[in-house]
Protein backbone atom coordinates (compact mmCIF):
# COMPACT_ATOMS: atom_id res chain seq x y z
CA UNK A 1 0.00 0.00 0.00
CA UNK A 2 2.81 2.40 0.94
CA UNK A 3 4.61 1.62 -2.34
CA UNK A 4 1.49 2.43 -4.33
CA UNK A 5 1.17 5.76 -2.54
CA UNK A 6 4.84 6.56 -3.18
CA UNK A 7 4.51 5.71 -6.88
CA UNK A 8 1.35 7.79 -7.10
CA UNK A 9 3.15 10.76 -5.56
CA UNK A 10 6.04 10.31 -7.99
CA UNK A 11 3.63 10.10 -10.92
CA UNK A 12 1.82 13.28 -9.86
CA UNK A 13 5.16 15.06 -9.44
CA UNK A 14 6.31 13.98 -12.92
CA UNK A 15 3.03 15.14 -14.45
CA UNK A 16 3.31 18.54 -12.74
CA UNK A 17 6.90 18.96 -13.90
CA UNK A 18 5.94 17.95 -17.43
CA UNK A 19 2.98 20.35 -17.57
CA UNK A 20 4.93 23.33 -16.27
CA UNK A 21 7.90 22.44 -18.46
CA UNK A 22 5.64 22.30 -21.50
CA UNK A 23 4.08 25.65 -20.68
CA UNK A 24 7.52 27.23 -20.20
CA UNK A 25 8.79 25.73 -23.46
CA UNK A 26 5.75 26.84 -25.46
CA UNK A 27 5.83 30.35 -24.05
CA UNK A 28 9.37 30.78 -25.36
CA UNK A 29 7.91 31.08 -28.87
CA UNK A 30 4.93 33.23 -27.87
CA UNK A 31 4.29 36.83 -26.89
CA UNK A 32 0.88 38.06 -25.72
CA UNK A 33 -0.12 41.20 -27.61
CA UNK A 34 -2.74 42.91 -25.47
CA UNK A 35 -5.42 44.86 -27.35
CA UNK A 36 -7.00 47.84 -25.58
CA UNK A 37 -9.15 50.74 -26.74
CA UNK A 38 -10.17 53.28 -24.10
CA UNK A 39 -9.44 53.87 -20.38
CA UNK A 40 -11.81 55.83 -18.14
CA UNK A 41 -12.58 56.16 -14.43
CA UNK A 42 -15.36 53.76 -13.48
CA UNK A 43 -17.83 56.57 -12.80
CA UNK A 44 -17.41 57.85 -16.38
CA UNK A 45 -17.68 54.46 -18.04
CA UNK A 46 -21.10 53.88 -19.58
CA UNK A 47 -20.73 50.09 -19.68
CA UNK A 48 -18.81 49.83 -22.96
CA UNK A 49 -16.84 46.58 -22.75
CA UNK A 50 -14.04 48.09 -24.85
CA UNK A 51 -13.50 50.84 -22.28
CA UNK A 52 -11.49 49.63 -19.28
CA UNK A 53 -12.01 51.16 -15.85
CA UNK A 54 -8.85 53.05 -14.90
CA UNK A 55 -8.50 51.22 -11.58
CA UNK A 56 -8.84 47.87 -13.38
CA UNK A 57 -6.19 48.89 -15.90
CA UNK A 58 -3.84 49.88 -13.08
CA UNK A 59 -4.36 46.51 -11.39
CA UNK A 60 -3.47 44.80 -14.67
CA UNK A 61 -0.26 46.82 -14.93
CA UNK A 62 0.60 45.92 -11.35
CA UNK A 63 -0.02 42.26 -12.18
CA UNK A 64 2.32 42.50 -15.17
CA UNK A 65 4.97 44.08 -12.97
CA UNK A 66 4.58 41.56 -10.16
CA UNK A 67 4.66 38.64 -12.62
CA UNK A 68 7.93 39.93 -14.03
CA UNK A 69 6.79 40.94 -17.52
CA UNK A 70 8.81 43.23 -19.76
CA UNK A 71 6.70 45.51 -21.97
CA UNK A 72 8.21 45.53 -25.45
CA UNK A 73 8.50 48.34 -27.96
CA UNK A 74 7.40 47.62 -31.53
CA UNK A 75 11.02 47.48 -32.67
CA UNK A 76 11.88 44.97 -29.94
CA UNK A 77 8.86 42.85 -30.82
CA UNK A 78 9.76 42.95 -34.53
CA UNK A 79 13.36 42.01 -33.80
CA UNK A 80 12.11 38.97 -31.84
CA UNK A 81 9.64 38.17 -34.59
CA UNK A 82 12.45 38.11 -37.14
CA UNK A 83 14.44 35.84 -34.80
CA UNK A 84 17.24 38.36 -34.54
CA UNK A 85 16.86 39.26 -30.86
CA UNK A 86 16.36 37.44 -27.60
CA UNK A 87 13.76 38.85 -25.25
CA UNK A 88 12.91 38.00 -21.65
CA UNK A 89 10.85 34.84 -21.22
CA UNK A 90 7.99 36.93 -19.91
CA UNK A 91 7.48 39.67 -22.47
CA UNK A 92 4.30 41.42 -23.57
CA UNK A 93 3.29 44.05 -26.12
CA UNK A 94 0.60 46.54 -25.01
CA UNK A 95 -1.45 48.14 -27.79
CA UNK A 96 -4.31 50.66 -27.99
CA UNK A 97 -6.54 51.12 -31.03
CA UNK A 98 -8.02 54.35 -32.42
CA UNK A 99 -6.31 57.06 -30.36
CA UNK A 100 -8.86 58.15 -27.78
CA UNK A 101 -8.13 61.28 -25.76
CA UNK A 102 -8.71 59.22 -22.62
CA UNK A 103 -5.57 57.24 -23.47
CA UNK A 104 -3.59 60.43 -22.96
CA UNK A 105 -5.50 61.46 -19.84
CA UNK A 106 -5.65 58.14 -17.99
CA UNK A 107 -3.58 55.37 -19.61
CA UNK A 108 -0.35 57.22 -20.38
CA UNK A 109 0.22 58.47 -16.80
CA UNK A 110 -0.30 54.96 -15.42
CA UNK A 111 2.05 53.42 -17.99
CA UNK A 112 4.69 56.00 -17.09
CA UNK A 113 4.11 55.40 -13.38
CA UNK A 114 4.97 51.71 -13.81
CA UNK A 115 7.68 52.33 -16.42
CA UNK A 116 5.90 50.38 -19.16
CA UNK A 117 5.91 50.76 -22.93
CA UNK A 118 2.82 50.82 -25.15
CA UNK A 119 1.79 51.67 -28.69
CA UNK A 120 -1.25 53.55 -29.96
CA UNK A 121 -2.51 52.50 -33.38
CA UNK A 122 -3.89 55.85 -34.46
CA UNK A 123 -6.59 56.87 -36.94
CA UNK A 124 -4.85 59.57 -38.96
CA UNK A 125 -7.83 61.69 -39.98
CA UNK A 126 -8.35 62.75 -36.36
CA UNK A 127 -5.01 64.57 -36.37
CA UNK A 128 -6.38 67.20 -38.74
CA UNK A 129 -9.81 67.69 -37.18
CA UNK A 130 -11.23 68.90 -33.90
CA UNK A 131 -13.26 65.72 -33.41
CA UNK A 132 -14.09 65.44 -29.74
CA UNK A 133 -12.74 62.47 -27.82
CA UNK A 134 -9.67 61.76 -29.94
CA UNK A 135 -6.03 62.75 -29.68
CA UNK A 136 -5.00 65.42 -32.18
CA UNK A 137 -1.62 66.07 -33.76
CA UNK A 138 -0.62 68.59 -31.11
CA UNK A 139 -1.32 66.04 -28.36
CA UNK A 140 0.74 63.44 -30.21
CA UNK A 141 3.70 65.85 -30.26
CA UNK A 142 3.14 66.62 -26.59
CA UNK A 143 2.92 62.92 -25.76
CA UNK A 144 6.28 62.21 -27.37
CA UNK A 145 7.86 64.72 -24.98
CA UNK A 146 5.93 63.79 -21.84
CA UNK A 147 5.69 60.05 -22.44
CA UNK A 148 8.67 58.71 -24.41
CA UNK A 149 7.49 55.22 -23.46
CA UNK A 150 4.46 55.65 -25.76
CA UNK A 151 4.77 55.24 -29.52
CA UNK A 152 2.29 55.83 -32.32
CA UNK A 153 1.66 53.65 -35.37
CA UNK A 154 -1.03 53.42 -38.04
CA UNK A 155 -4.65 52.30 -37.76
CA UNK A 156 -5.37 53.70 -41.26
CA UNK A 157 -5.90 57.33 -42.23
CA UNK A 158 -9.57 57.37 -43.19
CA UNK A 159 -10.66 53.76 -43.61
CA UNK A 160 -11.64 52.86 -40.06
CA UNK A 161 -15.39 52.88 -40.74
CA UNK A 162 -15.35 51.83 -44.39
CA UNK A 163 -13.94 48.72 -46.03
CA UNK A 164 -11.44 49.41 -48.81
CA UNK A 165 -12.68 47.86 -52.04
CA UNK A 166 -9.37 47.56 -53.87
CA UNK A 167 -5.61 47.97 -53.78
CA UNK A 168 -5.70 51.56 -55.05
CA UNK A 169 -7.96 52.72 -52.20
CA UNK A 170 -5.73 51.17 -49.56
CA UNK A 171 -2.58 52.47 -51.22
CA UNK A 172 -3.97 56.02 -51.29
CA UNK A 173 -5.01 55.82 -47.63
CA UNK A 174 -1.58 54.53 -46.58
CA UNK A 175 0.17 57.36 -48.43
CA UNK A 176 -2.07 59.92 -46.69
CA UNK A 177 -1.13 58.44 -43.31
CA UNK A 178 2.58 59.02 -43.96
CA UNK A 179 1.93 62.74 -43.61
CA UNK A 180 0.70 62.16 -40.06
CA UNK A 181 2.84 59.33 -38.68
CA UNK A 182 5.84 57.85 -40.43
CA UNK A 183 5.71 54.23 -39.31
CA UNK A 184 6.24 50.70 -40.57
CA UNK A 185 3.69 49.10 -38.23
CA UNK A 186 -0.06 48.79 -38.76
CA UNK A 187 -3.24 47.51 -37.09
CA UNK A 188 -6.19 46.66 -39.34
CA UNK A 189 -9.43 48.54 -38.63
CA UNK A 190 -11.72 46.07 -36.81
CA UNK A 191 -9.07 43.40 -37.49
CA UNK A 192 -10.26 42.99 -41.08
CA UNK A 193 -7.89 42.63 -44.02
CA UNK A 194 -7.63 41.38 -47.58
CA UNK A 195 -4.66 40.19 -49.60
CA UNK A 196 -4.82 43.51 -51.51
CA UNK A 197 -4.51 45.30 -48.16
CA UNK A 198 -1.41 43.28 -47.31
CA UNK A 199 0.12 43.91 -50.74
CA UNK A 200 -0.37 47.66 -50.33
CA UNK A 201 1.22 47.63 -46.89
CA UNK A 202 4.23 45.74 -48.18
CA UNK A 203 4.62 48.08 -51.15
CA UNK A 204 4.62 51.05 -48.77
CA UNK A 205 7.32 49.70 -46.47
CA UNK A 206 5.20 48.28 -43.66
CA UNK A 207 6.81 45.22 -42.06
CA UNK A 208 4.13 44.12 -39.56
CA UNK A 209 0.35 44.32 -39.27
CA UNK A 210 -1.85 43.31 -36.35
CA UNK A 211 -5.37 41.92 -36.40
CA UNK A 212 -7.66 40.29 -33.86
CA UNK A 213 -7.60 37.01 -35.68
CA UNK A 214 -7.56 35.11 -37.85
CA UNK A 215 -11.34 34.88 -37.77
CA UNK A 216 -11.58 37.08 -34.67
CA UNK A 217 -9.68 34.42 -32.77
CA UNK A 218 -7.95 35.86 -29.72
CA UNK A 219 -4.68 34.17 -28.82
CA UNK A 220 -1.02 34.84 -28.14
CA UNK A 221 1.17 35.71 -31.08
CA UNK A 222 3.68 33.12 -32.27
CA UNK A 223 7.15 33.87 -33.54
CA UNK A 224 6.23 32.03 -36.77
CA UNK A 225 2.94 33.84 -37.35
CA UNK A 226 2.60 35.65 -40.66
CA UNK A 227 4.05 39.15 -40.07
CA UNK A 228 0.94 40.68 -41.64
CA UNK A 229 -1.60 38.62 -39.68
CA UNK A 230 -0.47 38.95 -36.07
CA UNK A 231 -3.24 38.12 -33.56
CA UNK A 232 -3.94 39.97 -30.35
CA UNK A 233 -5.71 39.23 -27.09
CA UNK A 234 -8.68 41.53 -26.70
CA UNK A 235 -8.95 42.90 -23.16
CA UNK A 236 -12.53 43.64 -22.06
CA UNK A 237 -13.70 45.50 -18.99
CA UNK A 238 -15.49 42.47 -17.58
CA UNK A 239 -12.43 40.20 -17.77
CA UNK A 240 -11.69 39.09 -14.18
CA UNK A 241 -8.14 39.38 -12.92
CA UNK A 242 -7.70 35.61 -12.63
CA UNK A 243 -8.52 35.24 -16.32
CA UNK A 244 -6.19 38.10 -17.26
CA UNK A 245 -3.30 36.38 -15.46
CA UNK A 246 -4.24 32.96 -16.83
CA UNK A 247 -4.24 34.23 -20.42
CA UNK A 248 -0.73 35.51 -19.88
CA UNK A 249 0.56 32.22 -18.51
CA UNK A 250 -1.16 29.60 -20.63
CA UNK A 251 0.32 28.65 -24.03
CA UNK A 252 -2.59 29.84 -26.14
Amino acid sequence: MKKKIIWLIILIFVIIVFVFGYIYYKNESMVPVLGYHGILPAELNDGNELIIDADVFEKQLIALRDMGYKTLTLDEYYCWKMKKCDIPHRSVLITFDDGYQNNYEYAFPLLKKYNMNAVVFYIGEYAETEKSGFINLETIKQSKEEYPNIEFASHSFKRHNSIAENYEEVDYDIKQMKNIIDTKYFAYPHGEYTEEYIDALKDNGYVMAFTFGPGKEHRKSLVNDDNYKIPRLNISNSMPMWKFKLRLLLPM
